[in-house]
């Protein structure tokens, strides 16, 4: 993916201002020193270039991605994702659980889309709850995305304990 596409994904979780940005692009952490993944130029220039085609906004100083933006950065992930947003079923009865490195940050983000498309609900930001069976072509793009190595699967059930 394109360094455009990641200010795009950075966007998602993250709106303020330009360092912000920076940092979480160049990945810039002092206490571990890393060193810098995009020249600090280049990300100027394609923020320049992101709010000039209406990808992104910045509002004194604080940027955002629109929501131009945001399909142009579903049209790059696979189709699913512009499937339309099922009724979530009655009973939820399964739980999944990831943990997806940062270098696959686009692709937790296309899950999280994914689940809450299927009708699950956030128990923290990579547990979620809902109805099982998962539909066929989930499970193949998750094949596909490489993503099964980094996700479980529980079956729940409510039992009283007290």
């Amino acid at each position: 993916m394109s360094l455009a596409d990641d200010i795009i994904t950075v966007l998602l979780d993250y709106h303020g201002g330009y360092r912000l940005i920076r940092r979480q692009l160049m990945g810039i952490h002092e206490d571990r020193g890393l060193t810098a993944r995009y020249r600090d130029a280049s990300i100027h220039v394609t923020l320049s270039r992101l709010k000039r085609m209406g990808f992104v906004k910045n509002d004194n100083g604080i940027w955002t991605a629109t929501k131009k933006g945001l399909e142009k950065l579903a049209l790059r992930l696979p189709a699913r994702t512009k499937r339309k947003i099922k009724e979530p079923a009655k009973e939820k009865t399964l739980i999944i659980a990831f943990d997806i490195p940062e270098r696959l940050r686009r692709k937790r983000e296309w899950l999280r889309r994914e689940l809450l498309n299927l009708g699950f609900i956030k128990l923290q930001q990579s547990v979620w709850l809902g109805p099982a069976p998962l539909p066929k072509d989930f499970i193949e793009a998750l094949e596909t995305l490489e993503l099964l190595p980094y996700i479980k699967f529980f079956k729940a059930r409510e039992d009283e304990i007290v």
